[in-house]
This record gives C-alpha cells, structure tokens and sequence, in this order.
C-alpha cells in the first residue's frame, strides 16, 4: 500500500523514542483533543462535570500508577487526595486567601510529604504487609484530618471560588483549566518514565533486591514513588475540592482508595501512567453514575433500591476486575494496543 513502509523504520534515537511516531498518531491525539475542548460547545451540563472528574481521577491515578510500577501497593491514595483538597480548601480561605494556582502546588506539596512519612514502612514491608500498613495510613490520615477541621460543622470545608486578579472563572474557564492541569501532569509523568528514576522504579518492582546489589537505594526511590504519587494524588485531590466547591471527610473513602487501586489502576492499565489511569478513571466514573443514574430513575418505584446502590457499586467494580482480569491481566490500556496494533498491520495481521 502506498505511503505505508514494510517494518519498523526508525532513522535515529530520538525517532524511536518519540511518544507520537505515525500520522495515525497525531490524527488520533489531535482529534481527541479537538473533541475535548468543543465538548461545552456541544453539551454544556453533564459533560463537562463528567470529564473534569475524569481529569480529576485520572490525575491522582498517575501518580498511583507510578507507585504500583515500583510494586508499592497503597490503599490510601483517597486519604493523600483528601490532604490536598483540605490543604488547598483551608488556604483558600482566610486569613490565607490564595488563588488556585498557588494552592494547587502546595496542595500537592503537603500531600507529597505526607505520602513519603506514611510510605517509609515500604522500606521493609511490601506486598499484602504494606497494603495493611497503608491501611493503617489511610485511616490515621482521615483522624488528623478530622481533627484539624473538627471546629466545622459537619467536618465540611468549603473552597473559595477559582479566581484570577479578582475575576471569578465560571464553569468554561474552570473546565479548561482542569484539561491544561491534566496534560501538563500527563506530559511530566510520561516523561518520569523514561528518566533513570522511571526505569530504577521498574527495576525495584521486578526485583529490589537485585536493584539493590546494583548500587540503588531503596529508602531513596521508594521515597521518589511516594513523593511524586503524593503530589499528584494532592493536585487531584485539590482540584476535586474546587469542582465541589467543598471536601468532606466523606470524600475520601476507604472504600475509594480500593476502587483507585483495583479499577483505576489494574483494570486500566498497570504501568501505563497515562492512558491506562485516563482508561481506570473514564471506567470509575461512567460506572458510578451509570448506577446513580438507574438508582434514581428506580428509585419511585423500588424504595429499597436507594439502600442498596452501595452494594451494587461493589458488585460491578468486583464483575469488571474479574472480567478484566482473565480476559487482559494488563488491563484496558494493553487491550487498547491490541486493538491499535491490528489496525496498524490490517489488512497483512499475520
């Protein structure tokens, strides 16, 4: 076929390290984002709610994906969001009065810390004992978070509109400024990947010990992971405490920390930071609202089915994972290359 080479041609190394490297490629991306910019244009209600809690998600799945690379399982990534949604909710306010774009970082900052002080048991735990220490974490984290803000009624902590100069952002601007915050934290979790901390993560989760023979500190990485899974899990956490306009303790669930690791991570795409964690948070959220959808269009109906759309929830997240993991045990982003590969040898798939 004309204008399609025979094999992988590649003229030097920056070719073939480069993230896009076919015109199907930026076809593809350029399309992608197009629709998502035109989307408000298109349908202005629940659409744009609907792809901020992706961005959202997707952000704090980056850096979780990032930490499970380095085979450091944690189940307090929703308490790590939780820190960065009070952090930029309490600065937000007085006497502090930050913009957003201050208190986002330092959201992120102080979930970061917080991240490396409850991940230093990793240095001598790991597996099923560091899921229960960071089980441990995650309820430690939403005591002191309860304490701290125990003089609000409620445990609610309400943001301060996004502003800039004294301009409030309506829904557009704020929708816009989620997308640009997601590519950026993409872009730089994408490149992470590829550095010597990206590749001695991978080494550490395949084998520590042999990581550790050949001259890499384990507290020092494993520290890295933290850091950075915290600060993305602050900035999703921040700007999920922006949308709503508030965060309660509510928020930031026990039971959420499973889904981010389990769906989110898992089921989209295990070391795939990027769109295996865009992937998790789509399946997470069209999931949760599909059945608060069909919950509230039954529920006049069937009363009791309003009590029971938690056990529903858990039921399908529990069918997905199983589903997923015997049909793709590397999750929807490698289904995804399946997919993308047959394309790209069709119609010669042999």
């Amino acid at each position: 076929m004309a204008g399609r080479p025979s094999g992988v041609v590649k003229e030097s190394y920056l070719s073939d390290m480069a993230f896009l490297q076919k015109r199907f490629h930026y076809v593809g991306l350029a399309s992608l984002l197009a629709f998502i910019f035109l989307v408000p244009f298109i349908e202005s209600t629940f659409a744009p709610r609907f792809i901020m809690l992706i961005s959202i998600f997707a952000v704090a799945l980056m850096g979780l994906n990032l930490l499970t690379s380095a085979y450091l399982f944690s189940v307090m990534h929703s308490a790590i969001m939780g820190v960065g949604g009070f952090s930029a909710a309490l600065l937000s306010q007085p006497p502090y009065n930050l913009p957003f774009f201050i208190t986002i970082p330092l959201a992120g900052i102080i979930a970061a810390a917080t991240s490396v002080f409850f991940g230093l048991p990793s240095l001598r735990v790991k597996t099923f004992y560091l899921i229960f220490s960071t089980t441990a974490a995650h309820f430690i984290i939403v005591w002191i978070l309860s304490f701290i803000v125990r003089g609000v009624p409620g445990t609610v902590v309400y943001t301060a509109p996004m502003s800039i100069l004294g301009y409030e952002l309506g829904i557009l601007e704020q929708y816009y400024t989620f997308i640009i915050i997601t590519i950026l934290m993409a872009v730089a979790i994408a490149h992470i990947g590829r550095t010597p901390l990206g590749k001695a993560l991978v080494m550490i989760g395949e084998k520590d010990y042999a990581a550790q023979v050949h001259g890499l500190s384990l507290l020092k990485y494993k520290a890295f992971a933290f850091a950075i899974a915290g600060f993305y899990g602050g900035v999703g956490g921040a700007l999920w405490a922006y949308m709503l306009k508030l965060i309660t303790i509510e928020h930031v669930s026990f039971e959420l920390g499973w889904e981010m690791l389990g769906v989110g991570v898992i089921v989209g795409g295990l070391g795939s930071y990027v769109w295996g964690s865009i992937l998790g948070a789509l399946l997470m959220r069209a999931v949760v609202d599909l059945i608060n959808f069909t919950v509230s269009s039954l529920a006049s109906t069937m009363p009791w089915i309003s009590q029971a759309a938690f056990g529903f929830r858990i039921i399908v997240f529990g069918a997905i994972i199983a589903v997923i993991l015997i049909l793709e045990p590397r999750g929807l982003a490698a289904l995804l290359r399946k997919v993308k590969r047959f394309f790209d040898l069709w119609p010669f798939s042999y």
